[in-house]
């Protein structure tokens, strides 16, 4: 890391291999909850399933936020779910003239182009006595096409692109942050049901063909029937046989 200052429940860096990263390590050193890491660049942005996440220097913002949620553990994995409806909720707050959506687990689209994603890392020991999740988000800020790589240009967009805006990022980051603790909250007092049903309302896969690459690279063409109470996304393939996807990488068919 480089250039970091320290403020308020935040460690802010000029650049950092990951946010996520940086996030765990201060998670297991006590840092306490809704303490986030926020960075001008990544130099080894994390996605889901091992991919990357492009972090084109002070355009977009790339930041980590550390929870300890007053949840059983086997209730973490759908902290994804609440994470992108806190995402969605506050860039829909920012724009509101613009239509953004959700694909499953963990995904930020608008106009069929995805903005921002979700990683979320929790600690390994079950026993700990106060597990932790780490909640990384990349979004397309003032992101313009020329900084796209190639191979995405096609396939993203930015709130700059969508609005024509420029956005202060530590403002938004601390609207998402809100947000975050907003809806975590809930999840811990009303119950995931809430969480699940305005996520439904988003969700761009939901009644339409789509493909799931098994993590054995197989693909299935069905059709998304949204995320059950478990989180896991139910589709059914055109013999009606109904699959509980737990992982593997889903889009829209071609």
């Amino acid at each position: 890391m480089y250039l970091f200052l320290f403020m308020d429940n935040l460690l802010r860096v000029s650049s950092t291999l990951s946010t996520n990263d940086d996030a765990y390590q201060l998670a297991q050193d006590g840092a306490e909850h809704g303490f986030g890491v926020l960075a001008e660049t990544q130099l080894g942005g994390k996605g889901r399933l091992g991919k990357t996440w492009a972090s084109p220097a002070r355009s977009g913002l790339y930041c980590s936020i550390i929870l300890r949620p007053q949840l059983a553990f086997s209730e973490f994995p759908k902290l994804t779910l609440t994470a992108g409806l806190a995402l969605c909720s506050a860039v829909e707050v920012l724009l509101p003239d613009v239509a953004f959506g959700l694909k499953w687990p963990n995904d930020l689209f608008s106009g069929g182009q995805k903005c921002g994603g979700i990683l979320v890392e929790s600690s390994s020991n079950v026993t700990n006595d106060d597990p932790f999740v780490v909640v990384g988000i990349g979004l397309n800020v003032n992101t313009t096409p020329d900084m796209f790589p190639y191979e995405i240009k096609q396939k993203a967009t930015s709130l700059h692109i969508l609005s024509g805006q420029v956005f202060n990022l530590a403002h938004l980051y601390n609207s998402i942050h809100d947000e975050l603790l907003t809806r975590v909250n809930i999840h811990e007092k009303q119950g995931f049901e809430i969480i699940l049903g305005e996520w439904r309302r988003r969700d761009i896969l939901f009644g339409k063909e789509m493909q799931w690459v098994t993590r054995e690279k197989k693909i299935i063409t069905a059709c998304g029937m949204g995320p059950n109470e478990n989180g896991e996304l139910l589709a059914k393939d055109r013999n009606g046989r109904i699959y509980e996807i737990l992982s593997g990488d889903v889009k829209l068919a071609e």
